[in-house]
């Protein structure tokens, strides 16, 4: 018996080493499978939360949390869903005890375009970019709140949305797509389009004067369907007048400026009837001379929707233009272009889209300013009449310079003018350049800006293009 004792003894102590490192290695409660459950727990809950961009490393019972995030916000967001995943966590309970982050910031997407749509049935469908799982949850509240069926999301986190208030923009158009019977909004990077059915004219005159009222940087479009007061369409080669004229001296002014600038025919199908609606004639002969330059569109005036309307697709400058000739005679009238902007054409051997290295982009860029080829009018923030080619060309020059970081440097007093090329390049396609302020002085041969004050010489503006930051 004795012999016995010692032999099981003998074999115990000889199993030991092994039973401990079955018990570190192979068991269910082993290091290693502790590490891989909590890790396949961790993967599976952001996967079930909809956060695909980040991923987790198991180092015991620490989570490492890696990936680029879209957002400031979507990193706790995140590291909160991997602490809860096997439990409530803790050395004691077996979860996951702590979380380190090693994320970088993701590559600003752009064109950063959201959009909601509410369908005839009364339901949302959202979908594009959105800048974190918050504001995600906050947009789909917002259209559970005011839909009348389901609300599908279809939303994807991306980083590179437009600072100031995105989330308030993007809730402003999901409430006013609920006064619609049905419609559209698109929010691209700081431009807010919205189409759609009106039920009357209260919401048809209400709805646009919201959006068209939006907080700057954002800008606001609306077009919602109705018979409009007044329009001129261009569809295969023939402008068509339709509507209402005051007189017949006003529907003869009309039928001759579209034949001004318009090379197909110019069909008259206008109705001359008194109205009580004024103070719209200039705008409209004032926008048929540059419209004519559109290859289709539609140029409508509505006074229920609170002005001029001017869709279809030309060359960025002559879009530029057009805005500029209309607002200026479109009196208390708003004016409303939803136009899309055509591929400007590849420019010459100077583009940077031959060579896009940043002193290549500026050596372009800063060309056509200083050489006049882009220019204003005098004393104005607003572009010479004649420079449509020009602005096309330096559309061309822009879109060539890709995701760099464009710069207009300008004196405070041209700051009007570098605001009006930002502007103008933004709807081009082009990335939204920065402005910025350079000194105070002078610089002989420039053009004056109007700003009341007493009148110096201004600094020539200036492009500067460096290579786009990641962060």
């Amino acid at each position: 018996m004795r012999l016995l004792d010692y032999l099981t003894g003998l074999i115990s102590l000889v199993a030991l080493p092994f039973i401990a490192w079955w018990g570190v290695n192979q068991s269910p409660q082993s290091a290693a499978m502790l590490e891989a459950r909590l890790e396949a727990k961790a993967l599976q809950s952001l996967r079930l939360a909809g956060i695909d961009w980040a991923n987790v490393e198991m180092d015991g019972q620490t989570a490492i949390l890696t990936g680029a995030a879209p957002s400031e916000d979507a990193v706790p967001e995140a590291a909160s869903i991997v602490l809860r995943s096997s439990g409530s966590g803790g050395v004691l309970f077996g979860g996951v005890s702590q979380i380190t982050a090693r994320v970088e910031a993701a590559e600003p997407v752009w064109p950063y375009v959201w959009r909601a749509e509410k369908t005839a049935a009364g339901g949302f469908i959202l979908s594009g970019h959105v800048p974190s799982k918050a504001v995600q949850t906050i947009l789909l509240e917002e259209a559970e709140l005011v839909s009348r069926g389901p609300v599908i999301n279809d939303m994807k986190l991306a980083a590179g949305a437009p600072e100031g208030n995105w989330q308030g923009i993007a809730r402003l158009a999901i409430g006013q797509l609920a006064e619609l019977k049905s419609g559209k909004a698109e929010l691209a990077g700081y431009a807010l389009t919205l189409r759609g059915t009106a039920p009357d004219d209260a919401v048809r005159a209400a709805v646009p004067a919201t959006i068209h009222g939006v907080a700057a940087p954002f800008r606001g479009a609306a077009v919602l369907d109705g018979v409009p007061f007044w329009s001129a369409e261009i569809t295969d080669g023939v402008i068509v007048l339709s509507g209402l004229a005051p007189t017949e001296a006003a529907r003869r002014a009309l039928v001759t400026a579209a034949k001004r600038g318009f090379e197909g025919e110019v069909r008259d199908e206008m109705v001359v009837a008194d109205t009580e609606v004024i103070d719209w004639l200039d705008g409209a002969t004032s926008g048929l001379a540059r419209f004519a330059d559109f290859d289709a569109g539609r140029l409508a005036f509505d006074p229920i929707a609170g002005g001029f309307v001017v869709e279809g697709a030309s060359t960025p400058g002559t879009i530029q233009l057009l805005r500029q000739d209309i607002a200026a005679a479109a009196g208390k009238w708003r004016v409303v272009i939803v136009a899309e902007a055509a591929a400007p054409a590849e420019a010459d051997a100077l583009t940077a889209a031959a060579d896009p290295a940043p002193l290549r982009c500026e050596a372009g860029l800063n060309q056509m300013l200083t050489g006049g080829e882009v220019s204003f009018e005098p004393g104005q923030a607003k572009f010479r009449r004649d420079s449509a080619a020009a602005l096309d060309q330096f559309a061309a020059l822009a879109v060539g310079c890709g995701t760099m970081e464009l710069t207009v440097d300008g004196d405070a007093m041209n700051q009007a003018r570098a605001a009006a090329i930002a502007d103008y390049l933004e709807g081009a396609g082009v990335r939204r350049p920065t402005l910025a302020a350079i000194g105070s002085g002078t610089a002989e041969g420039s053009q004056v800006i109007d700003t009341g004050a007493p009148q110096t010489t201004l600094r020539p503006l200036e492009f500067t293009v460096r290579e786009r930051s990641s962060q």
